[in-house]
């Protein structure tokens, strides 16, 4: 988002950001940027997820229509609430998808598809993405979706972006963070991102309960509903090759992130064709080759099969799994031969992404 900002910059005298939080990594927010915060995204429980939402879409409206009545405004789908902006202010606007509501939600039936609010909330959609000077999205398969929305409206592409230069292939030798959590000598399968219920997570439990005595450490960082339940099924399997801790702070997430010789990026089934993990990206630039648990005709296999860049399983696909954990940890040059592909691939996902927005305003 700081790599678009700092875009729109070039075109427009005023930038002013409406955001939960700001977490700057190399590339600093301008200090020519206005910030206006709003309500902190707790994505500790789903009550506390929809209250958040609540309180940020009013403090939004409230900072539009008291202060920015004509400004351009630029809405990202999170939080969700935030595409019935447009009815309540005049400005023009951009949408930009991370996500497809409410189809998102009735996936994992936090709304239910027959619901009066769900249809009423399609509707809505439907005129407002009339209404949008632009709609765009982050891959072919969820603008697929969108097009059922927008009718006649044209919905762009513009890829998730990584940054090569703050996310960087980093050597076991040189890398702190894996002396700290004492695994330089180990074979590390990285899960690092939200414990949400989207996120089919609990089978790297699973897969570390089968894969103990090879040197594989299993290693999940991060946050959310399922951290707890994560942390009581290692410490009831006394499992020695897994550990769970917290998200880490900015500074050592291409530390972390650099750790792993081999990447897990998961999205539930119903998740698979509604979402792209921006963490996959980063992954890219580290030369991480990428486990994927995901459906077949999600973005995520596109990605993996098209860059060759690793391997997409079913979450029930265990078995297959481990087999494919073994052959990256035992065959170097495979190991490597994916390594270099995922540093390759990485080159196609740059900062420049950025300025494609600018370009069609």
């Amino acid at each position: 988002m700081i790599d678009i900002i700092h875009a729109y910059e070039e075109v427009y005298d005023e930038i002013v950001l409406l955001a939960g939080s700001v977490y700057p990594r190399n590339n600093q927010l301008s200090d020519k940027v206005k910030v206006h915060y709003l309500a902190k995204y707790d994505r500790i429980s789903k009550t506390k997820r929809i209250l958040t939402w609540l309180i940020a879409f009013i403090q939004i409206i409230w900072i539009i229509k008291t202060r920015y009545k004509n400004a351009f405004l630029f809405i990202v789908t999170n939080p969700p609430l935030t595409t019935f902006i447009p009815f309540f202010c005049n400005n023009k606007f951009l949408l930009l998808f991370y996500d497809i509501y409410p189809d998102a939600l009735t996936e994992f039936k936090i709304l239910k598809e027959s619901s009066w609010f769900v249809r009423l909330w399609k509707s809505a959609n439907k005129k407002i993405f009339c209404k949008a000077t632009r709609l765009i999205t982050i891959s072919e398969g969820m603008q697929k979706i969108l097009i059922q929305h927008s009718g006649k409206k044209n919905v762009d592409v513009i890829p998730i972006w990584t940054d090569n230069n703050f996310f960087i292939n980093i050597t076991k030798e040189q890398n702190f963070f894996l002396k700290e959590q004492f695994l330089k000598n180990k074979f590390v399968v990285l899960y690092s991102g939200n414990l949400g219920y989207s996120h089919d997570v609990d089978v790297i439990v699973d897969l570390a309960e089968l894969l103990q005595h090879n040197d594989v450490f299993f290693l999940i960082i991060g946050s959310g509903e399922k951290y707890a339940d994560i942390s009581t099924k290692i410490i009831s399997k006394r499992l020695t090759n897994c550990r769970i801790l917290p998200l880490q702070p900015i500074h050592i997430l291409p530390y972390s992130f650099a750790a792993a010789d081999i990447a897990i990026v998961t999205l539930s089934k119903n998740a698979s064709h509604l979402s792209v993990p921006s963490k996959t990206y980063n992954y890219l630039s580290v030369g991480a080759p990428l486990l994927c648990i995901a459906e077949n005709n999600s973005e995520l296999n596109n990605l993996v099969s098209n860059y060759k860049i690793g391997k997409c399983f079913s979450k029930n696909e265990i078995h297959e799994i481990c087999e494919y954990i073994l052959c990256v940890k035992n065959n170097h040059e495979y190991h490597n031969y994916l390594k270099i592909n995922a540093l390759k691939a990485s080159l196609d996902f740059g900062t420049e992404n950025a300025k494609k927005f600018v370009s069609y305003v």
